[in-house]
């Protein structure tokens, strides 16, 4: 399931009310474009593809990013990314 989500949450707030249980937030970032927010299920921290995602994102930012988790690529290409059906 994927959800790209929009919209403007409070400085106070842990987690927002649309990332359920067994989900994270994460903000496809670059020069080109304005953040784009996927609510991603956790399986796909195993995922070849997003784990490479996630290498850049340290490569980029190393590991001092606080609160949402930004990953350096256009949003499209994290769609294709979360749209996939493995296996």
């Amino acid at each position: 399931m994927l959800k790209l989500i929009m919209g403007k949450f409070k400085k106070n707030e842990v987690v927002p009310n649309d990332v359920k249980e067994g989900h994270f937030a994460v903000f496809s970032v670059n020069s080109e474009e304005d953040p784009k927010r996927f609510i991603v299920e956790l399986h796909w921290l195993n995922n070849p593809l997003f784990l490479k995602l996630l290498k850049q994102a340290e490569d980029e930012y190393g590991f001092q990013q606080k609160g949402v988790l930004e990953v350096p690529c256009h949003a499209a290409e994290l769609q294709n990314i979360l749209e996939l059906k493995l296996g």
